[in-house]
């Protein structure tokens, strides 16, 4: 056998928006906030109601989102691009041992390959064209239908078979077929018999979307024969003891009470808690207390971390990491267990819509890790949905868990089947590269939102709106006969597609009882059987003590 593994090298050919904002299906998105608002145009409208914007308003808006928050009538204002097709869902198998090669589609030729019998029984050749003196190689769809295979759930794949000649054998996901790229898995001539680990390929491809396995050689002839393509899952791995923690913002109240923090936390048998750190203006007086407060903790059992973290730290990551120096300075050893960043990049305008600010965020966890060295723990806070949105092709939520010890999914819901399934791909990718995983449930009030969608319409007289590009405004249209507008030479007019309420009641537990948030917890512990999986943590400590302590008519004790 003569194989040549080499993974890795490519071949080219704040907080309350992320309660609920979800994936765009646009291919840019860009969120203003706006700097005035005369009305609230949500059931009627009033003559000459404007909404000026406050930065220059991208190319080739399609549709314009507004969001008024309780009863703000001053709303965040999003605009989308053009609609970006859909990809299908991909096909998820559930069997242990997964026979890929019953479900392989019609190879298809590139490179300088002669259009020949791809495949059959007897192997698949690749036979270059006369006189050329490119790569000859063969993409083999792995479903009939041509859609992508969803292996993020599987631990390892084994290919095994002969080869005359170098072949070298790869992996397309959908991001790298739009870019006509893939992994390279391995050269291989002569018998093969390849065991290959799904966390490393899983570092390169998003294993949700994998969608061909690619042969290929710069050899003027080769052939290959498969007599074994597997999926296999991971035996069944012991779930750790779930733990419950709280969140605890306000620093300056645990370090004056430590005795009522330590209180709360016995009762919900609570296993950690994360506060807030001082602020770098707090003297050194303050700073030793908030020391001396993670060590109390410490001592008494329960797991201390550091909280931290805004989103203007993507942009100035020194400042941040003087504050976690700082804090180290003061800690003996063992006083700390870790320090969790909450950082929230995508409250930045444009965010999501820029590869620069991504890795931006990335490079402050490296930089931020580099600081903390391996002293503690590093926890992340992440969204949802940060599994969606993609760098260099590869989930972000991946790229965070690839770098920290933990995470921590903001997966704010009070129907709890739906918390499993907005966190089950985060959940799935902590248990193929063993980064823990806590999920998280809202105890505090949130107003109700209003959601005004408006899309592009080409006919002035059925518009609603009108966008003014040279004025940076969102114009609202008067009433019929109600006199004309002033308008600018670059202009877009929009109309009303549908409107959306985003009930609190879906989101937060806040007006529920302490009871039912730990039954809630209860139930999360029960319902997910991930080995990532480490247990719950609310928000807040003062969310969860203003709650009543049972659902028990006229019940409104307090702790």
């Amino acid at each position: 056998m003569n194989v040549s593994i080499h993974i890795g090298q490519r071949r080219s050919i704040r907080r309350r928006a992320c309660r609920w904002m979800g994936s765009s299906a646009r291919w840019w998105t860009w969120t203003l906030v706006v700097v005035s608002v005369a009305a609230l145009p949500v059931q009627g409208y009033a003559d000459d109601v404007s909404v000026p914007l406050s930065m220059l308003i991208p190319p080739a808006v399609s549709e314009i989102e507004l969001s008024y928050v309780g009863e703000r009538t001053t709303p965040v204002v999003t605009l989308s691009g053009p609609p970006a097709a859909v990809p299908s869902l991909p096909y998820r198998p559930f069997e242990p041992i997964l026979d890929l090669r019953g479900g392989f589609g019609d190879a298809r030729v590139f490179g300088s390959c002669q259009d020949r019998k791809p495949r059959s029984q007897d192997g698949i050749d690749l036979q270059r064209a006369a006189g050329s003196g490119l790569r000859c190689g063969r993409r083999i769809p792995l479903h009939q239908a041509e859609i992508a295979v969803d292996l993020l759930s599987y631990e390892t794949l084994r290919i095994r078979g002969h080869a005359t000649g170098r072949v070298v054998v790869a992996l397309e996901d959908r991001a790298a077929g739009r870019r006509e790229d893939n992994l390279p898995l391995a050269t291989v001539t002569g018998p093969f018999d390849l065991t290959l680990s799904l966390k490393e390929i899983g570092r390169k491809l998003d294993l949700r979307s994998l969608t061909a396995l690619v042969v290929s050689t710069e050899a003027a002839g080769a052939h290959i024969v498969f007599d074994q393509i597997e999926a296999a899952q991971p035996s069944v791995r012991p779930a750790r003891p779930a733990e419950i923690g709280f969140w605890v913002w306000t620093y300056r109240e645990a370090i004056r009470d430590p005795d009522a923090l330590l209180a709360t936390c016995r009762s919900q048998r609570c296993s950690r808690v994360l506060i807030q750190m001082p602020s770098q203006a707090d003297d050194d007086a303050l700073w030793r207390h908030y020391a001396r407060l993670l060590m109390t903790l410490q001592e008494a059992g329960i797991a201390a971390f550091a909280l931290d973290g805004y989103p203007e730290a993507i942009q100035e990551p020194h400042r941040l990491a003087d504050k976690i120096q700082r804090l180290l300075a003061l800690m003996k050893p063992g006083g700390l267990s870790g320090i969790q960043l909450d950082i929230e990049p995508y409250l930045l305008p444009g965010f999501l819509q820029e590869e620069a600010q991504l890795r931006r965020y990335i490079e402050t966890i490296d930089t931020l890790k580099d600081v903390i060295g391996g002293r503690v723990r590093l926890s992340m806070v992440i969204p949802f949905w940060l599994a969606s949105p993609t760098l260099a092709g590869r989930p972000l939520a991946y790229a965070v868990m690839d770098r920290v010890d933990e995470v921590a999914v903001m997966s704010y819901r009070t129907d709890l089947d739906e918390v499993q399934d907005i966190a089950e791909d985060i959940l799935r990718y902590g248990d193929l590269v063993g980064t823990r995983v806590w999920l998280a449930v809202e105890t505090t009030p949130l107003p109700v939102e209003q959601h005004v969608v408006l899309r592009r319409e080409p006919d002035s007289a059925r518009a609603d709106a009108m966008l003014d590009y040279d004025r940076r405004l969102l114009q609202w249209m008067p009433p019929a006969g109600g006199g004309g507008l002033n308008l600018s030479a670059r202009r877009e007019w929009f109309r009303i597609h549908h409107r959306f309420t985003v009930r609190p009641e879906r989101l937060t537990f806040a007006g529920r009882s302490r009871a039912e948030v730990s039954a809630a917890v209860t139930r999360i512990v029960d319902m997910t059987a991930h080995s990532s999986f480490s247990g719950v943590i609310i928000h807040d400590i003062d969310g969860f003590r203003a709650l009543v302590e049972s659902g028990g008519k006229g019940d409104s004790r307090r702790e």
